[in-house]
């Protein structure tokens, strides 16, 4: 027997054709796919920056590094996936190797910001705009699937509203990564394959979308393992019931399992996978000086600890994970429109130690979610056939696949933006509860549902889009100071360039505070193609480069870049003007008693806290987080503080900072035998500042100190 495995066979039925419906295509939902495409099109609305409207460049460092790798994937570093190139020792450059993710999705990234030259902000501009177009193509490929399982395309369509109107869909969907909107649209793919397989047995289309999707990231695995473990088991079965001994019906079960096109599908997908990972692997052998063993390469020992084979089992560890994910699945299966008070509810996170109360409040909201979902399942679950079943099954548990084998028992934290991969659950969720109100209440109660969801999209949209400040100023300076950046790469391209940090404090909310000039990962980016120094001897460090590039101006030297008056460049003609800069700040910087004394001694100035340790030893000054200053500034007023800046407290889960508690992570330089750190305080009346060192994830010193001194 030859035909495909899970297609259509004799004895199973074909999705019901409810009463009073059309079925797919028939005149009341043709307005379908175009009510879609008209809901997606309000994103790429909203995210393009207009005049007065300055929007930060989100996500952090997850968007400068993605920018970084695909700006520099060219031949002429022999298509190396890498973030920087640092001095060597021996004169040749050296990479700072990042090969953990399949090269398709840096590609991709590159072409589309390719076409803007040294244009800083059309090409960051065309980089969201790549995400939002795999974003609304997911979408499109999520409806599509549905519409094929349920017959129904407003059942779709409004399931995918629901499903893709949620925070994490919205927040991440521009975010500049493989592993957000690429790899949304890489398993989307992967799904709506695995329906027409099953509907139409195309199975070289479905192998063609699990390679494009594995070239795209490894996301797809998460899909691809349930289906093909479900698809065996379900071939297994078969055979097994087919006859009466024992042995036969083992050699009968096992040839089945190996004809099985879930086993090729496998297989393919494994080779696929591995020639992709081995390009990775020669990748980084190459670049680390070919001396490095396989075992010990950066994305080995990545891949180890991302599936917790080097970490050992902690039950408390894993349930507070499971708490955790069970919140992020709720919060991914509403829309964003709902009031504070349900996303507060929503975002409580019991620790590991329960009260009574609050155990008996989680153990209520976790069998009210999984009675509720499995009352759903049971009433609509007879509606479809088999296959179709089995689909959804697939669907709604790959996101589970996905977080159990990447991060349960790992030490390493899941991501906000991987909640994007629980879009399966109001999928299924909400195409199972229409498929069920349609036949209990008929065509009308769906429609009326279709409104509200095309509705709670729009108005999630506006209401993520409200979190940007509108700022003429502010856009305009942005503006100005990427096109200063631009000028700077083309001076630099191919030189040693050190990034000196500017003495003047950064603190989001200060007035003149721009995000494209925070130094941070965006450097790595805005500098891509120089060879960037770093040193934790300052003075050393700048008189190894060719250039200097800071936010001092200092008057007694020439500009190279005589256009910018933000971001500004020095050779080595005006190095030793930046050093006599810094001592200068240094020295008023630690003027005066400090406030208080562990192993830095700390000192309190007009907004800044200032570290100093002398005599000071490489230790102290290590770039790892082994070894980092913190800072937590107490506001005398919360809940002042946390309405001028727009947060809410309790969004732990949402990604958003704490303004009451913030902690920073600074290094300090070693400076003519002396060890500086200068970190910025809040612009907000504080009660007290409790700042130390951890070291080695250990607490080394801490002291807390009264704001009024």
């Amino acid at each position: 027997m030859n035909q495909p495995d899970l297609s259509l066979e004799e004895g199973d039925r074909p999705p019901v054709q409810l009463p009073g419906v059309p079925r797919r295509g028939g005149r009341p939902e043709r307005f379908a796919l175009p009510l879609l495409l008209l809901a997606l099109s309000t994103l790429f609305l909203c995210s393009v920056d207009k005049g007065g409207f300055y929007r930060s460049i989100e996500h952090g460092a997850d968007t400068w590094k993605n920018l970084a790798i695909a700006e520099n994937l060219s031949p002429d570093h022999g298509f190396r996936l890498f973030l920087q190139r640092l001095p060597g020792s021996g004169g040749a450059p050296e990479y700072d190797i990042y090969s953990r993710f399949p090269v398709g999705g840096y590609a991709l990234i590159r072409l589309a910001i390719l076409p803007f030259g040294n244009d800083l902000s059309a090409r960051i501009l065309a980089a969201r705009m790549l995400m939002l177009l795999l974003f609304s193509a997911a979408a499109l490929l999520a409806f599509h699937a549905l519409a094929r399982i349920t017959s129904q395309r407003w059942t779709a369509l409004a399931a995918t509203l629901m499903a893709f109107s949620s925070y994490y869909m919205l927040f991440y969907g521009d975010m500049v990564s493989t592993e957000s909107s690429m790899d949304l649209f890489a398993v989307m793919l992967v799904f709506h394959g695995m329906v027409v397989f099953v509907q139409e047995g195309r199975f070289r289309q479905l192998l063609a979308k699990t390679c494009v999707a594995l070239l795209l990231g490894w996301h797809a695995y998460a899909f691809l393992l349930p289906f093909i473990l479900l698809g065996l088991a379900r071939e297994a079965m078969g055979a097994w019931k087919g006859g009466t001994a024992v042995w036969p019906r083992v050699r009968s079960t096992a040839a089945a399992v190996l004809r099985s096109r879930c086993a090729a599908l496998g297989v393919a997908a494994l080779l696929f996978g591995a020639a992709v990972l081995s390009f990775n692997f020669a990748n980084e052998y190459a670049a680390l000086g070919g001396e490095t063993p396989v075992a010990e390469l950066p994305s080995f020992q990545s891949m180890l600890m991302r599936t917790g084979l080097n970490q050992d089992f902690d039950p408390r560890r894993s349930l507070r994970f499971l708490q955790q994910e069970f919140i992020r699945a709720c919060v991914a299966s509403v829309p964003f429109v709902l009031p504070n008070w349900a996303i507060d509810l929503l975002g409580w996170s019991p620790s590991p130690g329960l009260s009574g109360l609050e155990a008996s409040v989680y153990v209520l909201a976790l069998l009210t979610v999984v009675g509720g979902s499995t009352t759903v399942v049971r009433l609509a679950g007879p509606l479809l056939s088999r296959q179709n079943r089995m689909l959804l099954a697939v669907l709604a548990l790959s996101g589970f696949f996905l977080v159990l084998i990447m991060h349960y028992n790992v030490s390493v934290p899941t991501h906000d933006y991987e909640a994007l991969f629980y879009v399966g659950v109001p999928l299924v969720f909400y195409s199972l509860l229409l498929l069920y109100v349609h036949k209990r209440w008929g065509h009308r109660p769906v429609v009326g549902f279709v409104s509200a969801a095309l509705l709670a999209f729009v108005v999630s949209v506006f209401q993520m889009e409200q979190r940007w400040p509108r700022d003429a100023r502010a856009a305009e300076i942005q503006q100005d100071a990427l096109a200063e950046l631009g000028a700077i790469r083309e001076t630099t391209r191919g030189k040693v360039v050190l990034l000196l940090r500017s003495f003047e404090p950064e603190w989001p909310g200060r007035s003149g505070h721009i995000d494209v000039l925070k130094y941070g990962w965006g450097w790595i980016y805005y500098l891509a193609g120089s060879v960037l120094a770093r040193s934790p001897d300052l003075e050393a460090a700048i008189r190894a480069a060719d250039f200097v590039v800071t936010r001092d101006r200092v008057e007694s030297s020439a500009l190279l870049t005589p256009g910018n008056d933000r971001v500004f460049l020095y050779d080595s003609a005006g190095i030793d003007d930046l050093l006599e800069l810094h001592r200068a700040a240094y020295r008023q910087a630690v003027s005066g008693d400090p406030v208080a004394r562990s192993y830095f001694d700390v000192y309190l100035g007009d907004g800044v806290l200032t570290y100093l340790r002398d005599p000071c030893v490489r230790e102290d000054v290590r770039h790892q987080k082994r070894y980092r200053i913190f800072i937590e500034v107490i506001p005398e007023d919360p809940k002042d503080v946390i309405r001028r800046h727009g947060r809410i407290r309790r969004h732990r889960w949402f990604g958003f900072p704490n303004p009451v508690s913030q902690g920073f992570v600074r290094h300090p330089v070693r400076f003519e035998g002396k060890c500086i750190a200068v970190l910025p305080l809040p612009d907000y009346p504080a009660s007290s500042i409790r700042t130390g060192q951890d070291i080695y994830r250990h607490r080394g010193w801490e002291v807390t100190i009264p704001a009024s001194r």
